[in-house]
């Protein structure tokens, strides 16, 4: 099954990945890659249609959200402010689901407006769903706004299976 993506706000929209091996490479050749340090997995979102693509039958889709450490676009979060954050989006997704998201840790990497590579250290909370409903991802975008508010992000990236959506 494919969804439209032109019903989520996505400021941004890539439906697919690929793998890499190295973050500023990657970078720079895609504009932003992400290793996640549970799996080892090094990957580039790339683009692809407009549609997010969803797993049948049994297969379980994933749907992430990343925090990000920063306040802003290059100041240091606070520790406290960042385990609130994160607390809160555990709280949301346990109280929707009744579940509590898997949480892994990541380093994302993009290449800056100045042309330099930016790092910044993540944490990606997901849930995997059998069947994934329009109102699943409304509600990632919703928790997707959460953290760009309190985080004062310029875009905060939401993840459904191989898509990745900036909002």
């Amino acid at each position: 099954m494919k969804i439209n993506t032109s019903k989520y706000g996505f400021n941004f929209f890539l439906s697919s990945k690929a793998q890499v091996t190295n973050l500023d490479e990657a970078a720079k050749q895609y504009g932003g890659a992400t290793l996640n340090l549970d799996t080892d997995e090094m990957y580039s979102n790339i683009p692809g249609s407009q549609f997010i693509e969803l797993k049948k039958g049994k297969e379980l889709n994933t749907l992430s959200v990343f925090v990000p450490s920063t306040d802003g676009t290059y100041a240091a979060a606070d520790k406290e402010k960042i385990k609130r954050v994160v607390s809160t989006v555990i709280q949301r997704v346990y109280r929707r689901y009744e579940a509590v998201p898997t949480i892994e840790k990541g380093l994302g990497s993009w290449q800056a407006d100045d042309g330099g590579i930016a790092y910044d250290n993540l944490i990606i909370a997901s849930v995997h769903l059998e069947n994934v409903a329009d109102s699943d991802i409304k509600f990632f975008v919703k928790i997707g706004q959460y953290i760009k508010r309190e985080l004062h992000q310029e875009s905060v990236s939401i993840a459904i299976n191989k898509a990745l959506g900036l909002i």
